[in-house]
């Protein structure tokens, strides 16, 4: 009788040990981020819009930790006030994507773009942080914003190699003649799984390669 009355608790304890895998492993990203912004040290800082805010950095870069700074939405011009969160952690470098958004602004010129672009990365090197910046992305199947994309990262091309920057050109492996690949987007903009994957990879062949 006594074996009994354990079983269901026993039963139980196994239940609730096997909700709590469950759940730290789906809310991990956002545990880790925790203890980052807790424990104010990051390596490495993934910076931008909302393909960075998408991604799951601290599971496919290779050196950890990743803070993640990304916001949906956000114009290039938004973003150069928060380059500077990235500076109390002391990363070794901050991967910056960002400018797609400001195509859509009334205002938008590739001056401007690049001229937010520059500033992140004066405010980066003057805290002895190396600013790596990343082209721009293409969407799928919209020729008009891409040619404007192929504006911007030639100027941004033209600015990495005079100030000797490295520029990663994170897209080369997911484009064909559509623009980006329709297997590697949930909505012709933003990445999938396999897209991060593609994106990542770039990531850790840069750091591998110091």
């Amino acid at each position: 009788m006594k074996l009994k009355k354990k079983i269901p608790w026993v039963l139980f304890a196994i239940t609730a040990l096997f909700m709590t895998a469950i759940f730290s492993l789906k809310y991990r990203h956002q545990f880790y981020q925790k203890y980052i912004n807790w424990n104010n040290s990051a390596e490495i800082v993934m910076f931008g819009d909302s393909h960075t805010a998408n991604g799951k950095w601290n599971s496919t870069i290779n050196q950890n930790p990743v803070l993640k700074l990304g916001w949906g939405g956000y114009t290039s011009e938004m973003l150069v006030d928060k380059i500077s969160l990235s500076v109390p952690f002391k990363p070794k470098y901050v991967f910056i994507l960002c400018g797609g958004n400001d195509i859509y602004q009334d205002s938008f010129t590739v001056e401007n773009t690049l001229n937010n672009l520059k500033l992140m990365a004066d405010t980066l090197k003057n805290s002895s942080i190396t600013p790596v910046f990343q082209k721009l992305m293409y969407q799928h199947k919209n020729p008009k914003f891409n040619t404007t994309i192929d504006s911007i990262n030639n100027a941004l091309t033209n600015y990495c190699l005079k100030e000797q920057i490295d520029l990663l050109d994170i897209g080369k492996d997911m484009y064909d003649s559509t623009g980006l690949k329709a297997s590697l987007t949930i909505d012709n903009l933003h990445l999938n799984k396999k897209g991060y994957a593609i994106w990542s990879k770039a990531i850790n062949n840069y750091l591998n390669s110091y």
